[in-house]
């Protein structure tokens, strides 16, 4: 029988390579297809990555509570247009000032990257990265939780459980305090700061048009809450992620750092959340982790705790015959 932290599926540097290469396969052909790359979706890629390696009736065991609440939070945009809270902007704008304040004096932070770094047409490696970066978002949470679940299923089982955790923060932020990103805040009705371009979507129109010679559609088609900025999941995520690689990996686990502040850049030069998101989103991922990691640390404490007062009290030491006889008469030639 498998136990809670056993698979059986060979060398775990084997499964890697396998799952390894089959995703280089499935996800850029999905992206050719303008196969959107979110939940719904990836259950699919990641179950065929389960069969891949023979485990899918254990993938569906443990993953399949997960993937299904996982797809249901998506549907935030809907639950925050019924609860009908006020959209947020200026205090957003205003708390953008005064963190940038110290090095851009008074300048917007995406309003200023976007006017030394991006040129519309004329794509930069930074452009490319930042495109990356942010497609790999609702990837990079289930990739990570695959890797993990290859390793050590009971620390897979609290990563899902802190996801879950952070999720349900992020979708009770979403419904309260609906905000207005930066590329949206620049146009329509709200005219609230200097136009700021939508790079993820102006890229794929470009790579389209110029590249594939194609008009009609988007190299990848993301859906998504248009007003769900507060707190930042794109900050979250890679920082929990990091945070329980770490436990998986070591110290190489930590690695994600780097994609977290890569992550961080192009949010905010792409005018895709303001900094206070992201500082709100980094916040939210580190109670979710303390939280989950805490509790499993009590109950893991408690069995522990009630062995220790089942234990039965020490047997007296009982001295044989013979020494005590020895003994008093030793004490009567005294």
């Amino acid at each position: 029988m498998l136990g809670p932290r056993t698979i059986k599926l060979g060398a775990p540097h084997g499964r890697i390579a396998l799952v390894v290469l089959y995703l280089a396969l499935v996800l850029p052909t999905l992206i050719l297809l303008h196969v959107g790359l979110v939940p719904n979706v990836l259950v699919f890629v990641l179950l065929g990555a389960a069969v891949v390696v023979g485990q899918a009736r254990l993938f569906v065991r443990d993953w399949g509570v997960f993937l299904l609440v996982l797809i249901l939070w998506q549907q935030t945009e809907g639950v925050a247009a019924w609860a009908g809270f006020p959209l947020r902007l200026r205090g957003l704008i205003a708390v953008d000032r005064a963190i940038a304040s110290p090095l851009l004096h008074g300048a917007l932070p995406q309003v200023w990257l976007q006017h030394h770094l991006y040129h519309r047409g004329h794509w930069q490696w930074y452009d490319l990265v930042s495109w990356g970066v942010y497609a790999l978002h609702f990837p990079e949470p289930l990739l990570v939780g695959f890797a993990i679940w290859l390793r050590d299923r009971a620390l897979f089982q609290r990563f899902s459980l802190a996801f879950l955790t952070l999720a349900a923060l992020a979708f009770v932020g979403y419904i309260v305090y609906p905000a207005v990103p930066p590329w949206l805040a620049g146009r329509h009705h709200y005219r609230a700061i200097p136009l700021v371009a939508n790079i993820f979507n102006d890229f794929n129109y470009y790579a389209l048009q110029k590249g594939l010679g194609q008009s009609d559609k988007s190299l990848i088609t993301m859906h998504y809450n248009l007003t769900a900025a507060m707190p930042s999941l794109h900050a979250a995520f890679p920082i929990l992620s990091a945070l329980y690689l770490r436990q998986t990996f070591g110290r190489r686990g930590l690695f994600m750092l780097v994609y977290a502040a890569v992550m961080c850049f192009a949010v905010v030069y792409m005018g895709e959340h303001w900094i206070i998101d992201i500082v709100v989103g980094i916040g939210c991922a580190l109670v979710a982790y303390l939280a989950v990691e805490g509790a499993a640390r009590l109950l893991a404490g408690r069995p522990r705790a009630r062995a220790a007062r089942q234990e039965p009290p020490a047997a007296p030491t009982v001295e044989p015959a013979a020494f005590v006889a020895r003994r008093d008469g030793a004490n009567a030639r005294r």
